[in-house]
């Protein structure tokens, strides 16, 4: 596996042996030079753990304490949106442990009080905002910091497919089922926080339910966000409804971004295509798959647990995400007129500042 001795390692317990699992993090911890080791996993389908510990020469954990309490786990990977929820997260604080967390926590309707409980442990913690560590976002921050000035302007079209448990991460399918408002709307907004380097000063959503009675709710959104001095981002995502519409992606526009700063254009499609101008000409790069967005979120993360320097968003930026996104949740109501009015009342008023 690795050259690395065993005292260089961060040795991990893995929970949830999902699709995030197979398609980004296990090919990235497994390659050569990897200085995190995998020592245990769990999943909620207890043959699935039982394989992938054979196949991995780790434990098969039976239960969330038997992987966490292990002494030879160092830190946790909530990697899947299992039936405990962020559990997990409590359990680790309490052992003193790190976290990184792939499941939306800014969805979770206690996600205050994990953030309580996180910031009282003192644990490192890492929520997974991954298109902050795709190449075209760190190529377009270097941009924007060396070339084209502040950015002014996002425009943003995501085309999501329909759910695929086994498709490949990214900006086109979801962790799991959920509300396009929260995936992947409140991972966009926290992308669009990182670019402007800044905290929203009002957020509202609107809805349009394509298709008649989709038991999936809204199948497109819309999130306008305003930033301090004028600056803003439209974000658009719709469901694509690939057994309606057949092949209408061949003539839609293209999922991508623009961002419009002081001093230039930029477009760029997740995950590593990225074209600009400036008043020197228009300008294309194709940005290198090596290393992988797994291997580089992993590697933020070792840099937190460490105490180096390192890119990981916190809780703090859940929060920030969470608290934006509230209004909008869907929410148990007594009947359909009133979870209507309650919807209508949310994306009229604007979402206010949180106190200082």
């Amino acid at each position: 596996m690795s050259h690395a001795s065993t005292r260089d390692l961060l040795r991990i317990g893995v929970i949830g042996l999902g699709r995030l699992w197979e398609s980004r993090h296990k090919p990235a911890l497994l390659k050569p030079g990897s200085r995190i080791r995998v020592v245990a996993v769990f999943d909620q389908v207890m043959r699935r753990a039982e394989h992938e510990a054979a196949a991995l020469s780790c434990y098969a954990a039976e239960g969330l304490h038997d992987l966490i309490d292990r002494a030879d786990v160092d830190a946790v990977y909530l990697l899947g949106p299992q039936w405990f929820g962020c559990r997990p997260v409590e359990i680790a604080c309490a052992a003193g442990k790190p976290i990184y967390c792939a499941p939306p926590i800014f969805a979770d309707p206690d996600v205050e009080a994990l953030a309580l409980c996180i910031e009282r442990s003192g644990v490192a913690f890492m929520p997974e905002f991954a298109r902050r560590f795709y190449p075209s976002t760190l190529r377009l921050k270097e941009l924007l910091a060396t070339k084209l000035g502040k950015p002014r302007l996002v425009l943003g079209q995501t085309r999501l497919l329909l759910f695929d448990r086994y498709g490949n991460p990214g900006p086109m399918s979801q962790i799991a089922p959920a509300p396009l408002v929260v995936d992947p709307g409140g991972f966009l907004l926290d992308w669009c926080r990182f670019v402007f380097e800044n905290e929203p000063i009002d957020v509202r959503l609107s809805e349009a339910g394509v298709v008649p009675n989709d038991a999936e709710g809204p199948a497109f959104i819309g999130l306008e966000i305003a930033f301090p001095d004028g600056a803003a981002a439209d974000m658009h995502v719709c469901r694509y409804q690939r057994t309606l519409w057949g092949d209408a992606s061949s003539f839609l526009p293209r999922p991508g971004l623009q961002i419009f700063a002081e001093r230039g254009a930029v477009w760029i499609e997740p995950s590593d295509r990225i074209q600009w101008s400036d008043a020197d000409g228009v300008h294309e790069e194709i940005m290198p798959i090596d290393p992988t967005v797994g291997e580089t979120l992993n590697d933020h993360f070792l840099r937190l647990v460490r105490g180096e320097h390192s890119l990981a968003p916190s809780i703090q930026d859940a929060l920030a995400v969470a608290r934006r996104i509230a209004p909008f949740r869907p929410r148990p109501a007594a009947d359909d007129a009133s979870a209507q009015a309650s919807r209508t009342r949310s994306n009229a008023e604007p979402v206010r500042p949180e106190p200082a």
